[in-house]
């Protein structure tokens, strides 16, 4: 018991800069950065257009990026996640610092921004303690127990009590082996551990028509466990679990904050932030608006999303008309592709072909270089064979010019005089 309360601990520091989960003492809720620019400078309360409470109850805030924050330092500071920061949301910093008391036995920090006030006539630089009433991240002039965060690192040493994990939007996103898939684009880079759950990170790079009219998107597998996702880039994950806790990623390295939407590689785009339904504030407790991220995407014909039909098949298919591409996913476009009027790609597991490396005069094909290529070139050279016959063409062309030709025999005999 000694050594889980020093583990607990450890777990609800800040250490420097590095990912942080930010958890309510008083509403038991952490931050989540939803990313709505709303700069009223002149009211601290500016924060409640592009922050989200997420209750630790229902767990959601473990798979959802935007509660993965990058804390540089705490003096001064912002916090960053997908691809913004609250300073410039909001053109206010912070000051973080220990509290005077803890909370079941974890330290525990206050946040104050401090505004220009006028009081009397005068100007006045006054404090405001950043806290969470329940109702979403507000300000007060006065310090209780609802300005008192637990700060959270989330890392390899930490996975076990703070992690992000990833999970299917549904049981149904299951393949015919028993995996779940789910997409990710995040602005931080992550590992995928050993025995975590996600088998691999995959990319589709292009789309195939079966014998059966079926459109087919190759998922080929560009990351494996212990390899790192390189941050904003959009992936399918292949998972073992339908749950987060059971498939687990390390989020390491620093973010990439890139704000340009959306982003793509291959044939999958990804942005950082949709619409979402904020709280209410402090200042005015019966706004409940709709705001839609200005980095939001709006679907597409050519925009599909993975899913499944009503056969159960996994794919990419539309969404609906007028709707946003939902946050931190990835989906398959089709622009470009000139397959206007597609409502279904369905989703195939492939290995790409594995390319061997050229080596420059092996004629012959063995794998190193001997006067063996030497006769072979000069064989080809003085037959009528087509290139095509020779058995590594592609080394046999020396110069790499495209052809074979005496210039590659001369070439090849200096470089086997220089490895005397």
């Amino acid at each position: 018991m000694l050594c889980l309360l020093v583990s607990m601990i450890a777990m609800a520091q800040y250490t420097g800069p590095g990912f942080y989960r930010v958890h309510n003492v008083y509403s038991d809720s952490y931050i989540c950065i939803k990313g709505t620019a709303f700069k009223w400078s002149s009211n601290p309360d500016a924060f409640w257009s592009c922050i989200k409470m997420l209750p630790a109850q229902d767990g959601t805030y473990v798979s959802d990026a935007g509660s993965l924050i990058y804390i540089p330092y705490l003096e001064q500071t912002s916090l960053y996640a997908q691809g913004v920061d609250t300073y410039s949301l909001t053109d206010l910093l912070m000051d973080v610092s220990l509290a005077s008391e803890s909370e079941g036995g974890l330290d525990t920090y206050v946040a104050i921004t401090r505004t220009w006030i006028t009081m009397g006539g005068t100007d006045v630089l006054f404090p405001f303690f950043f806290r969470d009433r329940g109702m979403g991240l507000t300000v007060a002039q006065s310090e209780s127990q609802m300005a008192h965060w637990w700060i959270e690192p989330v890392n390899e040493e930490s996975m076990e009590t703070s992690y992000f994990g990833v999970a299917p939007a549904s049981e149904a996103m299951q393949d015919e082996d028993g995996f779940y898939w789910t997409t990710l684009f995040c602005d931080f880079p992550y590992m995928l551990p050993v025995e975590g759950g996600v088998e691999g990170a995959y990319t589709v790079k292009s789309v195939t028509q079966d014998e059966e009219g079926n459109y087919r998107a190759g998922a080929v597998k560009v990351y494996g466990q212990g390899e790192v996702v390189p941050a904003a880039t959009p992936v399918l994950l292949k998972c073992k679990s339908a749950v987060a806790s059971g498939n687990k990623v390390i989020p390491t390295g620093e973010i990439a904050n890139n704000t340009v939407m959306p982003t793509q590689q291959d044939l999958l785009m990804g942005n950082y932030f949709s619409t979402f339904i904020n709280h209410n504030s402090m200042s005015d407790a019966s706004v409940m608006t709709q705001y839609v991220s200005e980095q939001a995407t709006m679907a597409s014909d050519c925009y599909l999303a993975l899913g499944v039909d009503a056969e159960g098949r996994l794919g990419f298919f539309p969404q609906e008309e007028g709707t946003y591409m939902t946050a931190n996913t990835s989906w398959l476009t089709l622009e470009g592709l000139g397959l206007e009027g597609v409502t279904a790609v369905y989703l195939q597991e492939i290995e790409e072909p594995v390319v061997e490396p050229v080596i420059l005069g092996d004629a012959d094909g063995d794998g190193k270089l001997s006067i063996k290529d030497v006769t072979t070139i000069i064989d080809y050279l003085m037959s009528s064979s087509d290139r095509a016959e020779v058995k590594c063409a592609d080394g046999a062309d020396v110069n790499g010019d495209g052809t074979i030709r005496i210039n590659d025999v001369t070439l090849l005999l200096d470089i086997l005089l220089q490895m005397k």
